[in-house]
């Protein structure tokens, strides 16, 4: 599997430079093969540009490229919802939506509003994401000592199984954590078949 190649800031701006080029975006996303109706199949479509949306040709069903995302009946403008998520995904260590709201112009509360959609968004990716090409299977061990000292699987610390999913180079690419209540060969199984893709190398 391929390493998505982060966009520089220049190569973002350039890519989504207006609101057309954001919902164009969005369209490809949501029709790759082109416009299909959800209600009826039909391939036609008219565009609605006071409500943005695209109504069948066939059942006059209006659909819009926001449906089931988190920018849905939002009225801040695509683009900075896109810089949002840009930004918002460069910032390692957690973007502030003061920061936010600065960076896009956009209120206190809407930049708040938009970084909880995003988290959100973001948790539920992670969750239901599988690790895929090479992935390396750990296990470790959380909290305080015991008392007299005991190390190892025996004590009553925090037991969590981890994944991390390699490049054809080695490289870490992504990363999981699930805590299980005993490590043994039964509980690695179960997590590696609901964590990592079939098929892919493990280690």
């Amino acid at each position: 599997m391929a390493q998505q190649q982060e966009l520089s800031i220049l190569e973002f701006k350039n890519k989504y430079d207006s609101e057309d080029a954001c919902r164009e975006h969005l369209f490809k996303n949501k029709w790759p093969n082109g416009f299909i109706c959800e209600k009826c199949g039909c391939l036609e479509y008219y565009y609605i540009a006071t409500r943005h949306s695209y109504e069948c040709k066939g059942c006059y069903y209006q659909a819009s490229v926001t449906s089931n995302t988190i920018m849905h009946k939002t009225h801040t403008p695509l683009e900075k919802w896109f810089w949002a998520i840009y930004l918002v995904a460069r910032d390692k260590r957690g973007l502030s939506a003061l920061a936010l709201s600065k960076q896009i112009d956009v209120s206190y509360p809407t930049a708040w509003l938009m970084i909880q959609k995003l988290r959100e968004a973001m948790e539920y990716r992670d969750s239901s994401y599988k690790l895929a090409n090479i992935v390396e299977l750990d296990d470790a061990f959380f909290g305080s000592p015991d008392e007299g000292g005991k190390r190892g699987r025996g004590t009553s610390k925090m037991k969590v199984i981890i994944g991390i999913s390699l490049t054809d180079e080695g490289k870490p690419q992504f990363a999981k954590m699930e805590v299980v209540d005993n490590i043994d060969s039964s509980t690695l199984k179960k997590t590696a078949q609901e964590n990592i893709e079939p098929g892919e190398l493990t280690l």
